[in-house]
């Protein structure tokens, strides 16, 4: 090609990358006037990233922390990369949103691609209809009766965890992970829990559930890109077909699951006590559109079982860690639970507690639920407006608008819970599993039972058996960067001594 030409051609080329470049530029100077043209306070965003700029630098959580400190006040609009979305921090603008006015807020924000069947057909995330019709038809496998049988296992399962930490903890004087040790106790009883399978991880055994689970409670550069991705920039991810759950993982519960039901159907077996069996017979008599195919309900049981594994092992597991941690910081605190525990104990004539009398520790429920006020595993709950909405005589939500609601403004707000960076078990007395106190109190939006019988099982054997002394490391605990779901950055660690 001659040299002028390739010049003409060089400029031609330029010239165009420039009045892209100039739209790009100028479609988001456009985008970032949405709430200042509508006279809302707002985030000031970065070119290009919205106010995603802290992305992989620090965590979903700490970004929610210091959007309510920034802005202390009811609503405060923010931008996805170039999506405007509005944060609500208040208790009663969350009751509007998830109680008052839900015709307007039916679905989650995040994505739901049908490539990922999942990932985007779980309770956590699928839309209506299907969520009605899918958490109607799930509660009756958290009634009380289902968890006495499902308690009974973990007992068995904080026994083996206190046998885990003499073993490792105190005989071997080896450093705790506390995130990754609850992550192993949490991983056998969600073994049983949803597909009947008896084995232990804790007692060094090889567990089909902590092959899948293993990775999910470590978040990386990817995993938190990726969840990013699928929880704020919905379009990144239906572009990148990044899926909630690896390959990897969707392929072993794929697996397990429908060997386990081949093997049920082929020895004419029912167990009434896991999730596996629940789905089954939900299948059977799911009522889907006609034109769905058997496809839609198969993806349906697997998508609920994995989502199931993935929530009850992070947030049980991470709470926990929580827990613990601020016990062995609190020693007055941690006898008067110790003192509750075995007053149980005695008065039992037993060396666990069942269902009934672990439900009735009223100062365990306090540590739980003081402890998910100060460590909400979600900072935020979103919804997506499916309506125009009028908030209030200034503010009115377009149809397509995300909608945030900030955890950590209200559970951090000093008119609700005075000196909030205090943790303070007794402000919490009142407060039962399923109780959100007039929407001060958000730790899971509507609160999985199972996760919190987890936690009262294990609490109470390990408090029982050893006195939690603190680590050698802070107090205030640094979140981990790549973390949308709240995880401590090093696992946290504490120094167990035998009683």
């Amino acid at each position: 090609m001659d040299v002028s030409v390739l010049g003409v051609v060089l400029n031609w080329f330029l010239i165009l990358l420039s009045v892209c470049i100039f739209l790009i530029c100028w479609f988001f100077y456009l985008n970032y006037n949405y709430w200042k043209n509508r006279g809302i306070p707002y985030e000031k965003p970065f070119l290009f990233f919205g106010n995603l700029s802290f992305v992989l630098r620090k965590s979903v959580w700490d970004f929610c922390y210091e959007l309510k400190n920034k802005h202390p006040r009811d609503y405060v609009g923010i931008f996805l990369v170039w999506k405007p979305a509005l944060m609500l921090q208040t208790p009663e603008l969350a009751r509007r949103i998830f109680v008052k006015d839900f015709e307007y807020f039916q679905d989650r924000f995040l994505y739901t691609g049908f490539s990922d069947p999942l990932g985007s057909l779980n309770l956590f995330t699928v839309k209506n209809p299907i969520w009605s019709t899918m958490r109607n038809s799930l509660s009756p496998m958290f009634t009380a009766s289902r968890l006495k049988v499902i308690t009974e296992l973990m007992n068995v399962n904080s026994k083996e965890l206190l046998a885990k930490i003499r073993r490792d903890h105190i005989n071997k004087n080896k450093d705790v992970n506390l995130k990754e040790l609850f992550s192993m106790y949490t991983s056998d009883t969600v073994a049983y829990s949803v597909f009947g399978i008896r084995v232990s991880v804790l007692n060094d055994q090889d567990s089909p559930l902590w092959y899948i689970t293993n990775h999910m409670v470590k978040w990386t550069f990817w995993r938190g890109f990726e969840f990013t991705m699928i929880f704020f920039v919905p379009a990144v991810a239906a572009f990148l077909r990044l899926r909630f759950f690896s390959d990897a993982a969707s392929d072993y519960i794929k697996k397990i699951f429908w060997n386990v039901v081949r093997e049920r159907q082929n020895n004419d077996k029912d167990n009434n006590k896991d999730l596996v069996n629940h789905l089954i017979k939900l299948k059977d008599n799911l009522k889907l559109p006609a034109e769905s195919g058997s496809d839609l309900a198969d993806n349906l049981m697997l998508a609920q079982a994995a989502v199931f594994i993935l929530g009850s092992i992070e947030t049980s597991s991470t709470a926990l860690s929580y827990c613990l941690h601020e016990l062995a910081h609190h020693p007055e605190e941690q006898e008067k639970l110790y003192n509750e525990v075995t007053e149980a104990l005695e008065k039992s004539g037993k060396d666990i507690l069942n269902y009934d009398e672990l439900m009735e520790l009223k100062y365990m429920s306090s540590c739980i639920n003081e402890t998910l006020r100060k460590y909400p595993p979600l900072g935020y709950l979103d919804r997506l407006c499916n309506q125009r909405y009028k908030l209030n005589d200034e503010v009115t939500i377009e149809k397509g608008t995300p909608v945030f609601i900030n955890v950590l403004a209200i559970h951090y707000d000093e008119k609700i819970y005075p000196e909030p960076q205090e943790w303070r078990p007794e402000r919490m007395h009142c407060a039962s599993d399923n109780d959100n106190l007039n929407f001060t109190f958000l730790p899971f939006g509507e609160g999985p039972r199972f996760c919190i019988v987890q936690i009262r099982a294990s609490l109470a054997q390990l408090v029982a058996a050893y006195k939690f002394v603190p680590a050698d490391i802070p107090y205030k605990v640094e979140t981990d960067p790549y973390s949308v779901i709240l995880s401590p950055k090093d696992g946290l660690s504490v120094k167990f001594e035998a009683r």
